[in-house]
Formats: structure tokens, C-alpha cells, sequence
């Protein structure tokens, strides 16, 4: 979780500095300002981190407002206030945040520092949601070959067969 966090702490300064058109994450089809652009997210994941849960809840309350426009936003909120209601013993609650991040990001993932009791709950609630454990995000196709050249004057070319 520290990794991760001092990942977005790292991202929330860097997109701070450059002010400009921020380049996206590795792998995570999200723009470094995409995920310094919502303070009250990055407060709360602090603040998770710290076991500040009522703290972090409240944070997510506001993040969440702030989120209206951002999916990538609005999940990582339900996925961390899914995750609290885990650790609160609130499965019922945490089964609910999770499924309704899945609805909008199927791949979505916990944390990698996530403990595999937490980790686990995420993973039955997507199975509950999709059934199966792993999503995986949609690939990009790979340009398509030029199409054959359409014949000319309705004459078509067809090679010799020996």
C-alpha cells in the first residue's frame, strides 16, 4: 500500500509541476492528473493507510463529489470505501462498494498491498457480480492489413495454379 500510495504522491507532485497535458500511467488508462486532480481521494488513501477509517470514510464522502466526472475517480472511491466496510466487518456494505465499481470497471483491482482477507471479499463480489474471479481490461486492436486493392474495371486477377 505504501508503494502505491507513494506512487500517487509522486504522480500528484508531478502533475503539480508540469501543468500541462499530463501523459498517461503505466497500464492504468488513467492521466497523472486524473489521480492528483481529486485532493479529498488522495486524503482519504492516506488516511487509509494510517487506519484513520472514520477520517477516510468522511474523505471519501466529499471525493466522491468531487468525482461526478471521472469513472476512474468514482471507482477507486467505492473500492476504498469498500475496502473500510471490509476491515469494519460491514461485508454486506463492502460487498455493495465493490460490485458497484465492477459494474463500471469490471478489471478494476484492490491495491497490491491489500491483505488476501480483503483481497478475497473483492473477488467474490466480482464473481457474484460476473461469475469468475478475473476480468481482464479490453485490449486495443491491432491495426487491420490494408485491403486488397479493389480490381480494376471489374477484372479480377487470380494467379495460376500449377
Amino acid at each position: 500500500m505504501r508503494l502505491f500510495l507513494s506512487a500517487a504522491l509522486l504522480a500528484a507532485l508531478s502533475a503539480a509541476a508540469a501543468e500541462e497535458t499530463p501523459a498517461p500511467a503505466a497500464g492504468s488508462g488513467v492521466s497523472v492528473k486524473d489521480v492528483s486532480a481529486n485532493a479529498h481521494l488522495a486524503a482519504a488513501m492516506r488516511l487509509y493507510q494510517k487506519l484513520d477509517l472514520d477520517a477516510a470514510l468522511a474523505e471519501l464522502q466529499l471525493a466522491e463529489a468531487d468525482a461526478k466526472d471521472s469513472q476512474d475517480e468514482t471507482v477507486q472511491v467505492l473500492i476504498y470505501r469498500g475496502l473500510i466496510y471490509s476491515e469494519t466487518g460491514k461485508l454486506s456494505e463492502a460487498s455493495d462498494q465493490f460490485k458497484r465499481a465492477l459494474a463500471v470497471r469490471p478489471w478494476a483491482e484492490v491495491p497490491p498491498d491489500t491483505s488476501p482477507r480483503l483481497a478475497k471479499n473483492f473477488s467474490d463480489a466480482r464473481k457474484s457480480l460476473w461469475g469468475m474471479a478475473g476480468v481482464r481490461p479490453p485490449q486495443k486492436r491491432a491495426a487491420s492489413a490494408p485491403a486488397a486493392p479493389a480490381p480494376a474495371f471489374g477484372i479480377e486477377v487470380v494467379p495460376d495454379k500449377k
